[in-house]
């Protein structure tokens, strides 16, 4: 992503934070209480016609035709998430072929461990690593706020795609 397309999604998502915060519990337990994060299973971003517009191309040139679950994490001073992998078995869901991260704002330095190796995290980039690989971003030490959006993305038939987004569509986006 572009820098201007960073910002703007960053302004979206500072913007929607106390909306989304009260579409339901915060389920999570590997970051802050009261955690954007947390609330990733009831709000899409890719919802948003923007962020929609921004992304759903890029994605689409990387995966085809694909079901995206994407959610944002807002990182405040001694705030990070957890060590953690997105599922424990990839034989559980073939389907299940990614997960990504886009930086988009904060201090690049604290970077984003994947199996224990950190990554330099750069304005924009979209990491993409298999979703049961264990990883993690510290507490964050500075008084910037980190930002960060993260994806699940799933490839199969088109049905398998869409139930998917049939029964949760506030969770699931269909791109195709």
């Amino acid at each position: 992503m572009t820098p201007d397309e960073c910002d703007k999604v960053v302004e979206i998502i500072l913007s929607m934070e106390d909306f989304i915060k009260e579409l339901g519990p915060d389920i999570y337990a590997g970051t802050n209480n009261d955690s954007l994060t947390g609330r990733y299973y009831c709000f899409n971003f890719l919802n948003i016609k923007i962020i929609n517009s921004i992304m759903a191309p890029k994605l689409k040139e990387i995966f085809g035709p694909c079901t995206v679950q994407c959610w944002a994490n807002i990182f405040r001073h001694g705030e990070g998430i957890e060590l953690h992998t997105h599922i424990n078995d990839i034989k559980e869901c073939p389907q299940f072929v990614a997960s990504a991260n886009i930086f988009l704002d904060g201090d690049p330095n604290i970077g984003t461990y994947y199996d224990g190796i950190k990554n330099i995290n750069k304005v924009g980039e979209l990491s993409v690593f298999s979703p049961d690989i264990p990883h993690y971003v510290p507490k964050n030490p500075t008084n910037n706020i980190r930002i960060s959006m993260a994806l699940d993305i799933y490839v199969g038939s088109r049905d398998f795609m869409k139930t998917m987004v049939t029964g949760q569509p506030y969770r699931y986006i269909f791109i195709e």
